[in-house]
């Protein structure tokens, strides 16, 4: 059995469902609720400048990209689960900039596995960090969801960067007040976004994030593999990739498929979405997504 089939085994044996003894408020009875999804940390990191956009987190749980306040522990908790591994492998390649492992491609093989949730859980929870930045792309330049959501539709972004090479990457980030989180929105639509997606420029503007943003991690938030050119033209410019997997409906042949478009001598991980099951032994439910920590391939 190879390790991807080991992998998958191990994350549908695990992914059905949720332990007897848990009821769905289990874990949540002894701890306080927070009263923001992402805290406010003190942080030792490098500051960042600029005026802070406001983003409203009531408006970013009913969109579904963030765990509504009752779950918000738990899910937490998975994240820092999830993150550890990819901040380690950046952490260890970090004066190697040609590897780009601070770059960190997240990436579904079908629409709707949540991997646009588990970017901007991702990033806020590497916000966390008291020696890390974050800086979330917005790379779905088709259906760019985060630009949507966070109210960035209208502004200038990754490919208006891309077609327009006066346009400065510190021109067009956009600081938030959610732990100064920085984003790089999709910018406007495009009808050569794939070409622009895979010239020399994009070359240039990924190595610029990899090594002029070297004090943060970067997650980029792509299309899915199997739908688009786009998001395998995306993972060849990073350094890791988080493959989304979602309970139920990202069937082997999905996932098979979607890894022989990938390079796989870089970093690749599974994350088991939108499971009724948690390690962390919590029954969380609903419609948002959950992610597991399932598999790391360096092989």
């Amino acid at each position: 059995m190879s390790k991807i089939q080991e992998a998958l085994r191990r994350l549908q044996k695990g992914g059905g469902q949720p332990p007897k003894t848990h009821g769905a408020d289990a874990t949540l009875t002894h701890r306080r609720l927070p009263e923001s999804v992402i805290p406010i940390v003190r942080k030792k990191k490098i500051a960042i400048d600029g005026e802070k956009f406001h983003l409203d987190e009531s408006q970013l749980i009913r969109r579904g990209l963030l765990a509504p306040l009752d779950h918000a522990i738990p899910v937490a908790d998975e994240f820092r689960r999830i993150k550890r591994p990819l901040i380690d492998n950046a952490t260890k390649h970090s004066e190697k900039h040609e590897d780009h492992m601070n770059l960190i491609l997240v990436a579904s093989a079908c629409p709707g596995a949540g991997k646009t949730f588990c970017s901007v859980n991702l990033a806020a929870s590497i916000s966390l960090e008291r020696e890390l930045n974050v800086l979330l792309v917005d790379a779905d330049v088709a259906k760019p969801h985060i630009s949507d959501a966070f109210g960035l539709s209208d502004r200038r972004g990754l490919i208006d960067i891309l077609e327009d090479e006066t346009i400065s990457i510190a021109e067009v980030l956009v600081r938030t007040d959610l732990n100064d989180i920085q984003v790089l929105p999709a910018g406007r639509k495009h009808n050569q976004s794939t070409e622009l997606l895979a010239s020399e420029r994009m070359e240039e503007v990924m190595h610029e994030l990899a090594t002029r943003y070297a004090d943060r991690l970067i997650v980029l938030d792509s299309p899915p593999l199997l739908v688009t050119s786009e998001a395998q033209v995306l993972a060849t410019q990073v350094g890791q990739i988080a493959l989304v997997v979602e309970t139920g409906k990202t069937t082997n042949q999905d996932i098979q498929e979607a890894l022989e478009l990938l390079d796989r001598d870089k970093a690749i991980n599974l994350i088991l979405n939108k499971s009724l099951y948690s390690q962390t032994n919590g029954y969380y439910g609903g419609r948002y997504g959950y992610g597991t920590y399932g598999f790391n391939e360096d092989q």
